[in-house]
């Protein structure tokens, strides 16, 4: 038991040194493949927040397009026009959102 725990010990330690010398001999590499992740993992938040209002914008346009369709069947009821008016408030909720965040 003894000669496993200085076995493990001994190839842990030369595991270490060698992944010590790996890292100090190719430290520069390994840096530029760092700065490189970052400067491709570096967003503008403006160019962000245009592109969501843009999908946003989008996705009220179908879905009102939509609303459009569903209220002007003739299947017409106050509970569709309810349904249709808190789908409504809640694109409008989301374009306000999105425009605060824009600012």
């Amino acid at each position: 038991m003894n000669q496993n725990n200085t076995i493990g010990l001994l190839l842990g330690a030369v595991l270490g040194g060698v992944a010590t010398y790996y890292a100090i001999k190719h430290k520069d590499d390994i840096i530029d493949k760092i700065n490189d992740l970052e400067d491709n993992l570096s967003f503008d938040h403006h160019e962000l927040i245009g592109s969501a209002k843009e999908k946003l914008d989008q996705l009220t346009n179908t879905l009102q397009a939509t609303i459009q369709r569903y209220t002007h069947s003739d299947e017409g009821s106050t509970d569709k026009a309810d349904e249709v008016a808190a789908i409504m408030e809640e694109l409008n909720r989301l374009r306000d959102e999105v425009q605060a965040l824009k600012a």
